[in-house]
This record gives structure tokens, C-alpha cells and sequence, in this order.
């Protein structure tokens, strides 16, 4: 259990699973998700889903079920004074839930629908093809949500037999944010969750893939505009080179930003982002009618962002950015639930405590060398007009 005690009169609870797409083959792609979703949809052995929303309803009790690339997870949050009665809900779904067929079947029908809706998106459709392209022959080839054929299969039976393979306690760890003595919480732990089985786990090995070319993947459609996305390295986050990277991947985001829209008006949102994970990395987008273009001068930024230091009143600024930005998001308990549980999955949970402290300490010499060491081959994704950068070499040229 990671426990983190607050003032605030709401109490957040999340149980984690880990392994997320690792613990299940391609063909059986959005099992755990649609396993987790159902816990919380389906009602349980105790609450039928009418009594069980009834509950929600007359409490306020927001709760829920997902999985994603490295976990999963079910969560609950309630106001302190309604905390027994969010419990009784919460443990109810993770120790008996009911997997009504019917009910199943319904939200079957709902996630292949949301799917259907991605796809039909095309920032969504560059980002999947970005992420599947780039992390080919990996884990993360496949697609937590999972897809229309792979959903279809399955059945309220199947998703039982999965959840009763992932109910481990060596697979399990809870977090608790909010407003509750730990006296009452191991308690209330003890009479809910130690009939849990101990089963064995053994956690994948993850080796993440080196961009150290550079290729393009393209897919054609008719479009009103382009859209473009280059896969990069990153540091995990429990690399000395995580904080430094993120200040850095944020500096080249506002460097585009100004470069391609404003000073040249050739799109109206591009930046860039890092997505922390297992296999963790780095991403530039943009949507425009001048692909090649914009792809050079995202390239010359990349080559800039590690020649370049960034000065000493810049580096104040960037702090002050990120701090403001990232950690205003996180000031509810929900937020800072989530933010322990992928900590430490990714490590330790103390890398999310410890956080602020390594952003105040970071120079300017680290973040152009962590800028240095990871950024040289993109993955680049492409969908759009084929004819403008099928012939291009700059997809072809690494940073240097």
C-alpha cells in the first residue's frame, strides 16, 4: 500500500494491476480493459448494476475501471464522509465482481463504438499509426483499448477467467490519497483483501527500441490538411536524464510552436510531448498543408535544442512552466493517486515525491546534454496526400 495522508475532505483510492498489454497476447488485444470497465458496469455479487448505481448516485461516489500500456487499474473517489460506503463499492468490484453477460455485452458494444470514433479522427488515427509503427514487434504494437475483431470475440466468460488470472497479490499494490487515519485503512485492507491469492508473477522485461534511423510510414487518405508525427528516444523515469529531457522536450515544443505557426503560419497547433512509460519517448506533431516544410524545420529545431543552452533567465521561466503546468493539474487527490501508482510502476513511488526537488536542481548544461543523448533517429508517421513527401529525403535525415 502507498499511502499519502492530506487536509482535503476527499479520500481517492486506487487498486493498480500490473503488466498492462504485456499481460495478454495481440489476440486478445482491450481484454483487460474491457475486464477492469466491467468490474465497475456490471455491478457485483453483493450490488446488481441498479443497486450499484443507485449507490453511486445517492453518495456521490465516482468510480471506475481501465487498463492501458503498463497497468491497469480500479479507482474510486468519495467525499470523507461518504468514504465507508465508496469502500463498500470499491471492494465489491475488485473481490466479486459480477460479469453479467447481458451487461457485458452492452459495453462491448459501446467500446468498439468509441473505436470506431478514433479512428475516424485523424489526429488519433496518426497518433496510433506513430505509436504501432514505431514499437513494432513490441508490447506496445497493440492497443490497450483493443480492436472491433478482438472485441468481438469475447465473451462475459472470458473476461471471469481473466480477472481470476489477475487477482494476485504480487501483481496488485493500492494507493490512497485523501483524508483517513492508516489505522482505519489497514484495517479496512485486511477484512477486504487478504483472501486475495498469491499467484506467481514474473514482471516483463521491457527493452524499449533505439530510433537511431530515421524512416517515414504513410498512409493515404483525402484530407483537408496533413497531419505528421516523429517518434524519438527518451530516458526512463527513473533516469537521472528524466528531468532534464522533459525541460528540454518542453522548450522544443514552444520552439515549434513559434517557428511554424507563428513566424510562418503553417499550422495552427504543432509542439511536442513526452509520454512516460516502460518503453518511454518523445513525440513531435503537426497538422499542415506543407509536411516537408514543417518536417525541416522541426528537424533544424531538434539540431538547435542540442547545440543550443538554454539562458539562465529562460531556465527560470521554464521551471516556473512547468511547475505551473504541471502540478496545478495535480493538486486533487484523484491526480496525485495516479500520479504515485505510475511512479511506481515505473520504479518507485517516491520518484513522483521527489519531483519538484530534481526540477529546482536541474541546470542548463543537463539539459542540453540529455537533449544530446537521446535525440538523433524519428520514427515518422504520415497521413495525408502521399504525393507531398513520398519523394522527400528529409524523412530520411537523422539529427545531428
Amino acid at each position: 500500500m502507498i499511502f499519502k495522508p492530506t487536509v482535503k475532505e476527499i479520500v481517492s483510492v486506487s487498486m493498480f494491476y500490473r503488466g498492462g498489454v504485456t499481460n495478454y497476447a495481440a489476440g486478445k488485444a482491450g481484454i483487460e480493459d474491457l475486464t477492469l470497465n466491467a468490474t465497475t458496469e456490471c455491478g457485483t455479487k453483493k450490488y446488481n448494476k441498479n443497486a450499484y448505481k443507485d449507490m453511486q448516485d445517492k453518495y456521490g461516489i465516482e468510480i471506475g475501471g481501465s487498463s492501458g500500456y503498463d497497468y491497469g487499474h480500479i479507482r474510486f473517489q468519495a467525499i470523507t464522509k461518504y468514504f465507508n460506503e465508496g469502500w463498500d463499492l470499491f471492494s465489491e468490484s475488485v473481490m466479486n465482481p459480477a460479469f453479467d453477460s447481458r451487461e457485458v455485452e452492452m459495453i462491448k458494444v459501446k467500446q468498439i463504438s468509441e473505436i470506431k470514433q478514433q479512428e475516424s479522427s485523424p489526429d488519433a488515427r496518426v497518433e496510433d499509426l506513430a505509436r504501432k509503427q514505431a514499437f513494432l514487434n513490441t508490447p506496445y504494437a497493440v492497443d490497450p483499448a483493443g480492436e472491433e475483431k478482438t472485441l468481438i470475440m469475447l465473451t462475459a466468460t472470458d473476461l471471469k477467467n481473466y480477472y481470476q488470472k489477475l487477482l494476485n497479490k504480487n501483481q496488485m499494490f493500492l494507493v490512497v490519497v485523501g483524508k483517513i487515519s492508516k489505522e482505519e485503512l489497514v484495517k479496512k485492507i485486511k477484512a477486504s483483501f487478504e483472501s486475495i491469492p498469491s499467484k506467481p508473477f514474473t514482471a516483463y522485461s521491457y527493452k524499449a527500441p533505439v530510433f537511431d534511423n530515421s524512416k517515414i510510414f504513410i498512409e493515404n487518405r483525402e484530407l483537408a490538411t496533413n497531419y505528421l508525427t516523429g517518434i524519438i528516444n527518451a530516458p526512463t523515469m527513473a533516469s537521472d536524464d528524466y528531468v532534464p529531457y522533459r525541460l528540454a522536450i518542453n522548450i522544443l515544443s514552444g520552439n515549434l510552436f513559434s517557428e511554424i505557426r507563428t513566424k510562418r503560419n503553417l499550422s495552427y497547433a504543432p509542439g511536442a510531448n513526452t509520454s512516460n512509460l516502460q518503453m518511454p519517448y518523445a513525440s513531435v506533431f503537426v497538422s499542415t498543408t506543407s509536411p516537408v516544410e514543417s518536417a525541416s524545420i522541426m528537424l533544424q529545431q531538434l539540431k538547435d535544442l542540442k547545440s543550443q543552452t538554454v539562458t539562465p533567465e529562460g531556465l527560470t521561466n521554464l521551471k516556473g512552466e512547468f511547475f505551473t503546468n504541471s502540478y496545478i493539474k495535480e493538486q486533487s487527490s484523484g491526480a496525485m493517486a495516479t500520479s504515485l501508482g505510475q511512479a511506481e510502476i515505473l520504479g518507485n513511488w517516491k520518484l513522483a515525491e521527489e519531483l519538484p526537488a530534481k526540477i529546482n536542481a536541474v541546470t542548463r548544461e543537463q539539459i542540453t546534454a540529455a537533449a544530446q543523448k537521446f535525440i538523433y533517429g524519428i520514427s515518422w508517421s504520415y497521413l495525408g496526400d502521399s504525393k507531398l513527401v513520398n519523394t522527400s529525403e528529409v524523412f530520411k535525415a537523422v539529427v545531428q
